[in-house]
């Protein structure tokens, strides 16, 4: 379900903030999301979002607003919480597809993934493989294996060529970034991080 797949990524990159108990966290949404949805004399027309640590908290934890909650929350069929919920609706849609692999903290978890990988250890098979056994509990299938080194070897070329792009990639969220690593190759790592964290390999795991 939707906080599932969204602890999935931040437990994989080392963000997930570990606190019990407190509070609502506000994480990223987009800008204006509930102004535009809002009654003009609401009071709470401004969503100010959180910032260090409490953006990375279970998603359990993530503010409800019952007429405007979170999207990727809605995107993923997360049940309205007026009532008890016994069985969750499932759908398969292009939205869905588009805030896996596009949305600030799934892009800004891809990252720290990737950056995760880049430390752990020295080649391409064995990044790709630690990466399914972090997410998948299992070595990469050999046609697993072969899509991500075909993918990552498309990124590389591509940012090499295209710096700008790289950086800009890797500026997403708050999060800072290792500046010790080469910036085509976090990219391009980055790019196959998201790409496995928005595989049915990972999000119809649980």
């Amino acid at each position: 379900d939707a906080e599932v797949i969204r602890d999935i990524a931040l437990w994989s990159s080392g963000l997930l903030d570990p606190e019990m108990g407190g509070e609502g966290a506000k994480p990223y949404q987009p800008a204006g999301l509930w102004a535009a949805l809002m009654h003009p004399a609401s009071d709470t027309k401004e969503y100010v979002r959180d910032t260090g640590q409490r953006l990375y908290r279970r998603s359990i934890y993530v503010y409800w607003k019952r007429t405007c909650p979170h999207p990727m929350l809605t995107l993923f069929d997360a049940p309205s919480r007026e009532s008890s919920c016994v069985r969750r609706s499932r759908t398969n849609t292009s939205l869905q597809s588009l805030g896996l692999l596009n949305e600030t903290q799934r892009i800004e978890s891809a990252r720290m993934l990737a950056e995760r990988l880049l430390h752990a250890v020295g080649d391409d098979t064995a990044r790709i493989n630690l990466l399914f056994a972090w997410l998948a509990c299992r070595e990469a299938n050999q046609v697993e294996r072969s899509a991500c080194q075909h993918l990552l070897e498309t990124m590389r070329s591509r940012y090499v060529q295209a710096t700008d792009d790289a950086l800009a990639l890797l500026s997403t969220g708050d999060a800072p970034r290792d500046p010790s690593l080469d910036t085509a190759e976090h990219a391009a790592w980055t790019q196959v991080a998201v790409t496995v964290l928005a595989s049915d390999v990972v999000i119809l795991l649980y």
